[in-house]
């Protein structure tokens, strides 16, 4: 899996690389999901049923219906990252907190900022 991480990462660190295109049904916040990468795995949905539901729209795609607002949605934001088998579900945000667990998970692929571009 973490192959498969590496081949399908979108890498968004360099100033000259646009941001990924969000997918359009995203609830407006920091995490979403990359426009026409899920695959339809359910995984990240299984994890956070609440935050994340599959298109009624677009057969096959899913999306954050709501924006992690506590602590144990935040949770279950980052461990549907977590289980995204092709590093689909990003994190958009600025948040130091957030960003530095994104990255001690090794989901620094997943994040549009760096740590390091915010200190």
């Amino acid at each position: 899996m973490e192959f498969q991480k590496k081949i399908f990462s979108t890498k968004t660190k360099d100033k000259d690389i646009p941001l990924p295109e969000r997918y359009p049904e995203n609830s407006i916040g920091d995490f979403y999901v990359e426009n026409q990468v899920c695959i339809t795995c359910g995984a990240p949905e299984a994890e956070a049923p609440d935050l994340i539901e599959h298109s009624k729209i677009e057969y096959g795609h899913c999306y954050f219906k709501k924006q992690p607002a506590t602590a144990n949605e935040l949770d279950r934001a980052i461990s549907a990252m977590e289980v995204s088998c092709i590093s689909g579900i990003r994190y958009g945000g600025k948040d130091k907190a957030i960003l530095k667990r994104l990255y001690d998970l090794g989901l620094q692929t997943e994040c549009d900022y760096k740590l390091e571009d915010l200190e």
